[in-house]
């Protein structure tokens, strides 16, 4: 079992199940509800998890009842959050994630910005202890902290590169490996091509890049700067919210596991593709019988 520790966001996610997204003002009912753990690191910690690994979550929350319920609420799916930091004063994160009937969503989140983002509480020994490192860019601070200590210590380390407020430059050239959504791939490299996108960010980066695309599946360029695909398993999406996520926490399982990157990028989208056939975000996260059997079924 290899231990892997997660460094970044952890929300909670009131999920609304509708029909059809709202398009305007007005009042509007939801056929199912559901709370659950969110944000990429979190969500991610419950996707390894659920892989059979010891996951460890470390963050930043309010010292408030949300708080609470978040640490609760990950323990209960396997996570250790025992050394999750409560600020004292003040609000967790929480969204409000509304889902429509094709798993396409809407999600509203409100982070405090009065958390502390000093990261110099991030217990060193514990990131120096893990056999992997996974951090989101919605705390920079804290995996910029932790990716030194990564590096230092010699645990391989991967960026989850989605779309964030400040400059992940420094981020990006940290991590051994870097996995952007297509926006945050957008974002950094300025180009709405995937091909030309990775290769502008290869010119800002040390490590191995590669970018997920939905439905699409994931890309990345092989040494000879070629885009190379994997393919995601075509299904019929209930949920969508948290699959990146459950990507990033599957990809981390799989090199954790030793497995090379084209492995790795279909293990994790096969995790990625099952968490989207339940509705409840984290709560989605498949198992490994789940993800093998899929696996090995698609050749």
């Amino acid at each position: 079992m290899a231990r892997i520790v997660c460094v970044g966001l952890a929300c909670l996610d009131y999920l609304f199940k509708v029909a059809d997204l709202p398009a305007g003002g007005g009042k509007f009912f939801a056929e199912n509800y559901v709370a659950a753990p969110g944000g990429p690191a979190a969500a991610a910690s419950i996707g390894v998890a659920t892989l059979g690994h010891e996951a460890i979550f470390l963050g930043r929350l309010g010292d408030d009842q949300v708080g609470k319920d978040l640490i609760n609420r990950l323990s209960d799916r396997g996570v250790d959050a025992s050394n999750v930091r409560l600020v004292g004063g003040q609000s967790s994160q929480v969204s409000a994630v509304i889902v429509d009937h094709d798993g396409e969503r809407q999600i509203i989140n409100y982070s405090s910005k009065l958390l502390d983002p000093d990261p110099s509480w991030l217990p060193a020994e514990i990131i120096r202890g893990a056999d992997f490192l996974l951090v989101d860019v919605r705390w920079p601070e804290g995996a910029e902290a932790a990716l030194k200590i990564a590096r230092e210590g010699k645990v391989p380390s991967l960026l989850d590169a989605d779309i964030a407020p400040v400059d992940t430059s420094t981020l990006v050239m940290s991590a051994d490996y870097v996995v952007f959504s297509e926006r945050g791939l957008q974002m950094f490299s300025g180009e709405s091509d995937l091909d030309k996108g990775l290769v502008k960010a290869g010119t800002k980066a040390d490590g191995w890049l590669a970018v997920t695309a939905g439905e699409r599946g994931g890309f990345w360029l092989d040494d000879h700067n070629i885009l190379q695909s994997s393919p995601a398993p075509q299904i019929e999406a209930i949920d969508t919210c948290g699959a990146g996520d459950i990507f990033h926490g599957a990809f981390a399982v799989a090199k954790a596991e030793q497995m090379d990157n084209q492995l790795a990028m279909r293990f994790a989208s096969v995790a990625a593709s099952l968490k989207c056939l339940t509705f409840g975000g984290s709560l989605g996260a498949p198992d490994r019988n789940a993800v093998g059997s899929l696996l090995s079924g698609m050749g």
